[in-house]
């Protein structure tokens, strides 16, 4: 599979300058909890899956988004989406590996929002891409996997966190797996594994260092999640799901966007430095 078919493309896509902000008008209107009202959220990894689920959920809490991927056609679905529900979003095209790219996201919130209040880190290469042993895997496809699962975020909460600073705090969210605590026999990826786990290192080192600007750092660990990155492993995962995921289902974008909003919304104000599992239950049965 080629580099351009992953959620970012290593050394790629150029960044394009942000779309015009704002609702596009018609269809429903969308339904405010209120949670993030007044809050300005990036949202990276957004054009498909979890990221355009978290989307559209951020934009039901009242948040305004700026929406990052290097899938340009698909990340203007997803703000038309929001818009045609009544929310505000923005879409970036960029290759979140390259550090230019990172701040022109960051910089067009504050351009166009005057802050930043939430940072999704969600942007990701999975298994499907970076699958194998340290053995069978090449050297690009391993780099490929640090780079888009720990450089981008890396390099997005680098140009992030002064502009979360001046506005007094705020929540990051990094994107890890159930694959940073356990390997797997039949489908290893030794790359995607080690990747998961340093966002693991990275969001405890970071919740540290940034606690005293009120700025929470948290990840979110996903089991099975019904995405163009799983879509090799779903239907077995579906066969013999009730041995494998005690809730009995496999999961959707929507779990992990719920599980997003309570760690970017006030509900969470306590919570720092840790991970949740969302894999229902899968992890507490092996």
């Amino acid at each position: 599979m080629s580099r351009a078919s992953c959620t970012l493309v290593h050394r790629g896509a150029r960044c394009r300058p942000a779309r015009g902000w704002g609702p596009a008008g018609g269809g429903a209107a969308i339904q405010r909890m209120g949670a993030l009202d007044g809050r300005v959220a990036i949202v990276t990894g957004a054009a498909t899956g979890i990221g355009r689920a978290t989307a559209r959920l951020f934009a039901q809490a009242g948040a305004r988004l700026v929406l990052a991927d290097v899938r340009g056609d698909e990340l203007e679905r997803t703000v038309a989406e929001v818009r045609a529900a009544g929310g505000d979003a923005i879409a970036q095209t960029a290759d979140l590996a390259r550090p230019e790219e990172c701040a022109a996201v960051v910089a067009a919130a504050v351009r166009v929002a005057g802050r930043i209040d939430v940072l999704f880190n969600n942007a990701g290469v999975g298994t499907m891409v970076v699958g194998g042993t340290v053995e069978t895997i090449d050297l690009d496809r391993w780099d490929l996997a640090l780079d888009v699962n720990v450089r981008a975020i890396y390099l997005t909460s680098r140009a992030a966190v002064p502009a979360l600073r001046a506005a007094g705090g705020g929540s990051i969210i990094n994107t890890a797996s159930v694959s940073a605590f356990r390997g797997s026999v039949e489908r290893p990826s030794h790359a995607y594994a080690a990747s998961k786990g340093a966002v693991l290192s990275l969001t405890r080192a970071m919740a540290a260092s940034y606690g005293r600007d009120r700025i929470r750092v948290n990840a979110i660990c996903p089991g099975t999640i019904r995405t163009r990155l799983t879509a090799d492993i779903i239907e077995r995962v579906e066969r013999d799901v009730a041995r494998l995921i005690p809730l009995g289902r496999v999961g959707e974008p929507e779990d992990i966007a719920r599980c997003a909003l309570f760690l970017a919304s006030p509900d969470s104000a306590w919570i720092s430095g840790t991970q949740i599992v969302v894999d229902g239950g899968a992890l507490a049965a092996t």
